[in-house]
């Protein structure tokens, strides 16, 4: 620099600005842990305010490499790496300019947990030992191993020893016993974890040689068998077995434990062999010592029963009632006394036998008897079952063909023996059946002749063979068809009047459908004039003219066509009747006589007059007058009446119609007086009149009261005509009244009766009102009323316990208006009711008033219990010591001095409740109280119980995954809280052959399994365990291994760095040799996804974008110097 000038020192102050500004925002505090043997996480403190990312980076060995980026702001990253290493990071400023790295950091991850022991054997050695060997996995360093032990290769397992890590494992299990099976898994541990557990594997000790000598069996009755053996050693307990026969199942039959000692089997069966052995733990079984008891006859069979079940064989049962035969013989005969002989022997407690290839339609008798090696039993009852004839076929093929219209021809197809046929023909097809021939054997064919035209037949048939029909055929028809019918004859015709001629003919023919009858006025041109329906024989001609003549013929008509007509008959019609008589009138001359008159009718011979009482029936005739008279006079009439009158004209051709109808009515006269009225008391305040009607045209009677019989008379009703009593009411008590009486009617009024008089007596006394009952207690009930009458005696006071039948309580004395009913039940409804009484009677009763008495609080009930019935149901039952309860209270809680929580209400009467909806393997206290209106009882004692523990809930939605070349994953979930294990297990069927592979905690819900083929597709599911048993099998889940790629040599992995950055696969290698190579990437199950040619350089970089690829676990194979290396790597 020059002197005395002054220069800037600008780039330096920003030189160090900058550096100072990277120190202060540089991350700090980098620290990690290291939760599994292949991954480390990292945090830090971000000291920046505008960085845009952070850069991570690792040194394995002498220099840091960058492994990862995170962006701003973010303060973790994971590192999927093994073995951990030296950590440092810095942030990425907004200039692009980095800070100052943090602190470094250093970390090692945990070993890799072991891989699952291989070639897992057992091998018993000894009567007491079992020897274990097995083969390290291919990963991971173990500490110790844990051996478990079992009865059965599916558990339970338990703990049974643990060893120390060796290059060559064994163990010894000296605790075993001789006879037992033993089954073995083992699993190695180290500080990073623990292996799946191996596949048990099994072995049995040999027994021991027995240390029971010269065993033997005696017979010492019919019942017992002695046994007695040398025994040489400790005293120990032994088993005896005994087995029936030399084939016979083994059973334990008692205990011994005596030097050199015996035992005496009794309540054994005569004449049967018995075995036995000597059985000691872990011991051979001693030799064999049989004995026969002293053999008895045994019993003969009972209730022998023979049925014949076809025409050749005959079922037999009977009842064995034996139990030491050896046998049965079975007889046969054929006849109750015949000459039987064996026809069968049967084993042992055999009850039936079926006799075959017997002879149809014959009898056979049978009879049994029990035979063993003592004899035979006696013979049972005789019994006999004939065969039955065998059955008959039915004819086929029925057909019936119309031939004629008198003749159906009839085809079937035979029955092989048949003797004869029943050929039956039916009206309907359904009844009515009737046989009309038995054609031969040999015939397959009939005609059916004489046939009625245009029917309808049906037919079927059935074989003979030996006297026994067969089964019908089918069912056939056929229909004749139809002919003309015949001509109808003998036609006559009567004139029937002057407008009507009858005809008749005779019905020749069967099959009409009807008749056309034709008419002639001259007999040469004939109209049709009616159709008739078929059978008809006659006909009327109506509405004809007078007389004239008329022709007729007649012919019969069916679908077929017509017949001939008839012969032509003829009939001439008569003069007709006269005409009616016109202008009839009827006139009342007096009150026993009409007047009639009409106008002249001409051809009348006389006139006939008719009269009725209501001018629609009971019509008379009254007199007959010459045909020439217009009136007539009806004389000796009753008076006051209507009478109705018609006419007709006669002459020689008969009656003509009648007139109209007139009518009049006789004038009335006034009534005769009634008589001999009286008046009689009926009540204090009515009197009954009764009096005679002498009259017989009166319209009424009119009634008059008078107080004293002189004057003042009024009147009080008017009956009607022929009314003879009246009752008087609504009268005063204890009054005179008086009373008299006239008939009457539009003519006028007849004269008073004599008067008749009577006296009320005194009243009943009025009914008490507004009665009230008032509970005042559980046993007494206060009433009051209103006295209502001035002349009561006193009181009747009545009570019922349904408001229906009822009792009197209380005679009380006149004016009481009140009353205490005491000494009632608690509880019960009471109804009352009160009436007034005097000498007279009883006035009407009150109102009824009903009240309740209350309650009392219903008595405790006892003797509660509680009783588990499945894992989250209790019954509870209690007695019932009240009869007043409304219903009980069921309270529960956790335990007996806890708080108490009504469940449930139970309705009167009940003793038992059943809890349901409860968890497993919990306790629950219960006590139960009564109640109703009036209150609670106290409760019963507390009564506590724990419900089982339920088996777990089935796991769920299991999955299986490829997790490397020769793993598969599980992953599962437990829906059920109460899982203690989850057990595994595996086939290569999905649906047979599951064998269980490993066990995990309830903790864990998922599981590698190791060690597995390539090609192969493995089949999985699990169940939940616990102490009260296993859940059901999950769904069955599935995944395939494909090629297995197994590394030869690690020197490459060594010297190589790979790392997985974004989605990038990086290997820097740094290699002493320059070398060709090729890359293979490869998926877990073996399939090659990426390929690559590359020359290796020292410390040379490649480079793979994977982000196409999914995430998963990979292998990076290459092949370079003639050597194979390979790797595995986790794509996140």
């Amino acid at each position: 620099m020059k002197s005395s000038t002054r220069y800037w020192l600008l780039g330096l102050f920003l030189a160090t600005a900058s550096r100072l500004l990277a120190q202060s925002n540089a991350p700090t505090s980098l620290t990690g842990t290291a939760p599994a043997y292949n991954q480390v996480v990292l945090t830090w403190k971000d000291n920046s305010m505008g960085e845009t990312k952070f850069e991570i980076e690792r040194n394995n060995f002498t220099t840091f490499t960058k492994i990862g980026e995170v962006v701003g702001n973010v303060t973790t990253y994971t590192d999927n790496t093994v073995g951990g290493g030296t950590y440092r990071v810095r942030a990425i400023l907004a200039t692009g300019a980095p800070t100052t790295y943090s602190n470094e950091f250093t970390i090692s991850t945990p070993p890799q947990p072991p891989t699952t022991p291989t070639s897992l054997a057992a091998t018993a050695e000894s009567s007491n030992s079992i020897k274990l060997t097995w083969n390290n996995g291919s990963g991971g360093t173990p500490t110790d191993y844990q051996i478990e032990r079992g009865t059965a290769s599916g558990g339970p397992f338990s703990l049974l020893q643990t060893v120390t890590y060796s290059r060559t494992p064994t163990f010894t299990d000296n605790s075993a016993v001789g006879g037992t099976q033993y089954c073995y898994r083992i699993r190695a541990r180290n500080s990073g974890g623990s292996s799946n557990y191996t596949t048990p594997v099994c072995a049995t000790p040999p027994l021991a040689p027995t240390s029971v000598n010269n065993l033997k069996a005696a017979a010492i009755s019919s019942s017992s068998i002695k046994l007695t053996w040398d025994r040489y050693g400790k005293e120990i307990s032994l088993s005896i077995e005994r087995r029936m026969g030399q084939t016979g199942s083994w059973s334990r039959v008692g205990a011994a434990t005596s030097d050199g000692g015996e035992y005496t089997d009794n309540g054994l069966s005569g004449g049967t062999e018995y075995c036995y052995r000597i059985a000691e733990e872990g011991h051979n079984y001693s030799g064999i010592a049989c004995a026969t008891t002293g053999a008895s006859a045994p019993n003969a069979p009972a209730r022998l029963t023979a049925t014949a079940v076809s025409s050749s064989q005959i079922n037999l049962q009977w009842a064995d009632i034996s139990d030491n035969e050896t046998g049965f013989q079975i007889e046969r005969a054929s006849s109750v006394t015949g000459t039987f002989s064996k026809i069968a022997d049967v084993g042992a407690n055999t009850t039936m036998f079926s006799d075959q290839n017997l002879t149809a339609s014959t009898q056979y008798c049978y009879r049994i008897r029990t035979v063993n090696a003592a004899g035979t039993s006696g013979y049972t009852d005789v019994q006999c079952a004939t065969t039955p004839a065998p059955p008959v076929g039915a004819p086929q093929n029925l057909v019936a063909t119309a031939a004629s219209t008198t003749q159906i021809n009839l085809t079937w197809t035979g029955v092989t023996g048949a003797n004869s046929y029943q050929l039956e023909r039916s009206p309907n097809g359904n009844d009515n059946w009737s046989k009309i021939t038995d054609p031969a054997g040999s015939a397959t064919s009939y005609s059916d002749p004489n046939l009625t035209p245009n029917t309808r037949y049906y037919y079927r048939i059935r074989a003979v063979i030996s006297g026994t029909a067969g089964p019908y055929s089918n069912v056939t028809n056929a229909l004749t068809p139809d002919a003309p019918p015949a001509a109808p004859a003998r036609l006559t015709a009567t004139a029937a009047s002057f407008s009507q001629i009858t005809l008749s003919w005779a019905d020749l023919s069967a099959n009409e459908t009807g008749f056309q009858l034709e008419r002639s006025t001259d007999g040469t041109t004939f109209s049709k004039v009616a159709d008739l329906a078929a059978n008809i024989t006659t006909y009327s001609d109506q509405n004809l003219s007078p007389q004239t003549r008329y022709y007729y013929r007649i012919r019969a008509v069916n679908a077929a066509g017509n017949s001939d007509y008839s012969n032509v008959a003829d009939a001439t019609t008569p003069v007709g009747p006269p005409a009616a008589p016109q202008s009839l009138s009827a006139v009342a001359t007096s009150t026993t006589q009409i007047n009639l008159t009409w106008n002249a009718v001409a051809t009348a011979t006389n006139i006939l007059i008719e009269r009725s009482p209501n001018g629609t029936d009971g019509w008379s005739q009254i007199a007959s007058v010459a045909g020439n008279v217009t009136t007539y006079a009806d004389q000796g009439l009753n008076q006051n009446t209507r009478y109705y009158y018609r006419i007709r004209a006669v002459n020689a051709s008969g009656n003509g119609p009648y007139s109209t109808v007139a009518s009049a009515v006789t004038p009335d006269a006034p009534p005769t007086a009634p008589a001999r009225l009286t008046a009689t008391p009926a009540s204090f305040s009515q009197i009954n009149l009764s009096w005679a009607d002498l009259s017989a045209n009166e319209s009424g009677f009119q009634i008059e009261r008078s107080a004293n019989g002189t004057d003042g008379w009024n009147k009080i009703a008017d009956v009607a005509a022929n009314v003879t009593t009246y009752a008087d009411q609504n009268l005063s008590p204890r009054t005179r009244y008086y009373y008299r009486i006239r008939a009457v009617n539009a003519a006028g009024n007849s004269s008073y009766s004599n008067a008749a008089d009577a006296t009320t007596p005194d009243a009943p006394p009025a009914a008490p009102t507004r009665l009230t009952a008032t509970a005042v207690s559980n046993s007494q009930i206060n009433l009051s009323w209103t006295d209502g009458s001035d002349n009561e005696t006193g009181f009747e006071l009545e009570r019922s316990p349904d408001g229906t039948t009822w009792t009197k309580v209380a005679d009380l004395p006149a004016n009481a208006t009140t009353y205490q009913n005491t000494g009632l039940t608690p509880n019960v409804w009471y109804y009352y009711r009160v009436r007034a009484v005097n000498a007279v009677g009883q006035s009407a009763y009150s109102n009824i008033a009903d009240t309740s008495t209350p309650d009392v609080p219903p008595a405790a009930p006892a003797r509660l219990t509680a009783t588990t019935t499945s894992p989250t149901q209790v019954t509870l039952a209690w007695a019932d010591l009240s009869n007043n309860e409304s219903g009980f209270d069921i309270e529960r809680g956790s335990s007996a001095t806890g708080t108490f929580t009504k469940v449930a209400d139970v309705p009167a009467n009940a003793t038992t409740y059943t809890d349901q909806n409860l968890a497993d393997n919990t306790a629950y206290c219960y006590r139960v109280r009564a109640k109703n209106a009036a209150g609670n009882s106290a409760y019963t004692d507390v009564i506590c119980v724990t419900t089982p523990l339920a088996p777990p809930a089935m796991p769920v939605n299991l999955t299986a995954q490829v997790f490397d070349y020769d793993q598969i994953q599980l992953n599962w979930s437990l829906p059920s809280a109460s899982t203690n294990l989850v057990l595994i297990e595996r086939s290569t069927n999905p649906t047979s052959g599951f064998v269980e592979i490993g066990q995990r905690p309830a903790s864990q819900t998922s599981y590698i399994d190791a060690g597995l083929q390539e090609y192969t597709t493995y089949y999985y599911r699990i169940r939940a365990t616990n102490a009260a048993g296993n859940s059901g099998y999950s769904n069955v889940a599935s995944a395939r291994v494909e090629e297995v790629i197994i590394a030869i040599e690690d020197e490459f992995i060594a010297q190589t760095a790979l790392i997985v950055h974004n989605q990038n696969l990086i290997i820097n290698t740094s290699w002493q040799r320059v070398s060709d190579a090729s890359l293979q990437l490869l998926t877990a199950s073996g399939q090659t996804v990426l390929t690559d040619q590359r020359r290796i350089k020292s410390e040379d970089s490649w480079q793979y974008n994977l982000s196409a690829r999914p995430a998963g676990v990979y292998i990076l194979r290459i092949v370079a110097d003639g050597r194979v290396f390979a790797k595995r790597f986790l794509l996140p």
